[in-house]
């Protein structure tokens, strides 16, 4: 079951030197690797997730953390809604993806609007609730228990802390 992944060093090597220069450099293109805080996953917020949902919760609202801080703090917080997008990236159907966004909605933990023309955007509530505080989780596994004075200095742990910034956008 399944296909044969291995490949030889020479053809891999082939793939990762091209016989011509790419249009344009690699920063330019998408971003090609994710990222979530750390100390979400030491807050208590998979536990309770799981308790209260299910077993899709946290994994569905982490990967629309995953999205959500692929973009700049300056840019508008609202992530377009591709239930079939997230079916895929997350290996679940469509109808548990939208019973969960509803039920992650109903828990203040995201909104989910919509838009002039049918769109439908998501947007994370911050500062995110959850059951153990950023200032009760070890910096080692990503809180700021005995972190340096600078460590909040980082965007990772202050994204889900901090109130958005008001826009006013179209609803």
């Amino acid at each position: 079951m399944g296909s044969d992944w291995r490949i030889s060093q020479a053809e891999l090597s082939n793939m990762l030197r091209p016989s011509r220069p790419a249009p344009a450099a690699v920063s330019d293109g998408p971003k090609m690797c994710i990222k979530s805080p750390k100390w979400l996953e030491y807050s208590g917020l998979p536990q309770q997730l799981n308790d209260e949902i299910g077993p899709e919760a946290w994994p569905l609202l982490k990967k629309l953390v995953e999205i959500d801080f692929e973009k700049e703090d300056e840019e508008d917080r609202r992530i377009p809604l591709d239930t079939e997008d997230l079916s895929e990236r997350t290996g679940y159907p469509g109808r548990i993806v939208e019973e969960t966004l509803e039920k992650l909605a109903d828990r203040h933990l995201l909104v989910i609007s919509k838009q002039r023309g049918g769109s439908r955007h998501i947007e994370i509530l911050t500062p995110l609730r959850t059951p153990r505080m950023i200032l009760d989780i070890p910096f080692k596994k990503g809180g700021v228990q005995d972190a340096p004075t600078n460590a909040l200095k980082n965007r990772c742990m202050r994204r889900y802390l901090e109130a958005p910034v008001e826009r006013h956008h179209g609803k």
